[in-house]
């Protein structure tokens, strides 16, 4: 084989992969219909630093038509993307309730590890997913407050606090009823009620369809609740799913990450691979100081740490996302 036909087939295979990603970057948006579908929606960074590596080369060897197939791949991707950078509010001094959330892994042994971040961030509520009895044995020493279903001392969804619960629920959501965790604390004389929920991972059409009853099931909850309201936990989903939007849309909550970018979170051990699915999700009356992962703790997920104040200034119904705009708006280009 000489040379050219190597350069060739090389060149080809640029011009497939071009292909492939402006299709898979697509595809997402039908994420409702099947859950492969839905899968190609994660991977918008991915799609992104890929597409940009071709057209630089298409336009290196000025194969133009290609190139602008790849620059649409970019831009369509980069809408999704940058958007996540950019802080459209002031950003207060100082945080009136933090947030830990660590999804510690059923297999994971390293109790020391959380507990080292907890002492160094002091979180006012610990939520801990994929807990069990030996989780709960570590840290319940470190919070005065806890709600540990039965089930969570097995494998399930806790929560520790430093606040008093004012009211706690386990709920049974989803068509399989899977645990989820309600609870009101008071927070400068203001209630906040804070929802944590753990659906399974879509991975094939059974676990896609029970994840999303109980995404569902979530929503119709949270549009229960008055007053300040935060969903927090690994969700199984990222920011460009379908399924997302319309958590979003249908809650009128509003992503912690905006303004201070993605923080993917999962899986840590394919670094490349990496997506938010840890999510903390507020209410417009609450403003957020920092949200930021932390350094391992010998999980497969990124513990996510959020730092929130009350919005004194805000008042019901003008609150509208960054993200919802965005979306609609890349709705109307495509």
């Amino acid at each position: 084989m000489n040379k050219d036909t190597i350069k060739r087939y090389f060149l080809n295979r640029i011009k497939l992969l071009v292909v492939l990603l402006v299709l898979f970057s697509l595809m997402g948006d039908f994420g409702t219909l099947h859950w492969t579908l839905a899968l190609t929606s994660h991977f918008k960074v991915q799609y992104l630093l890929l597409l940009l590596g071709c057209m630089l080369m298409l336009l290196w060897i000025r194969w133009w038509w290609w190139a602008f197939l790849g620059f649409l791949g970019v831009i369509l991707n980069a809408m999704v993307v940058l958007p996540w950078y950019f802080q459209d509010t002031l950003i207060p001094e100082s945080h009136d309730l933090k947030l830990l959330l660590a999804n510690v892994n059923i297999e994971n042994q390293n109790y020391s590890a959380l507990i080292q971040l907890v002492a160094t961030e002091k979180p006012t509520i610990l939520i801990v997913q994929e807990g069990n009895r030996h989780w709960v044995k570590h840290l319940k020493a470190l919070f005065p407050y806890q709600l540990v279903p039965p089930m969570s001392r097995f494998f399930g969804t806790s929560i520790f606090s430093q606040l008093p619960f004012e009211q706690t629920q386990v709920l049974a959501l989803g068509s399989q009823k899977r645990e989820s965790l309600h609870v009101k604390v008071k927070v400068n004389e203001k209630t906040i009620s804070l929802v944590t929920t753990h659906p399974l991972p879509p991975v094939g059409q059974n676990f896609f369809e029970r994840r999303n009853n109980q995404l569902f099931a979530v929503k119709s909850f949270i549009q229960s609740l008055s007053g300040t309201k935060i969903l927090i936990g690994d969700l199984n989903l990222s920011l460009w799913s379908p399924f997302y939007v319309k958590l979003l849309e249908n809650t009128g909550l509003v992503n912690a990450r905006q303004g201070f970018g993605l923080l993917p979170s999962w899986p840590i051990f394919l670094p490349i691979f990496m997506i938010p699915v840890d999510h903390c999700l507020v209410s417009p009356d609450m403003k957020v100081v920092n949200i930021r992962t932390s350094q391992s703790i010998g999980s497969d997920h990124l513990p996510l740490i959020v730092e929130l104040a009350q919005n004194k200034f805000w008042t019901p119904g003008k609150g509208v996302g960054v993200q919802s705009f965005s979306f609609g708006f890349i709705g109307v280009l495509r």
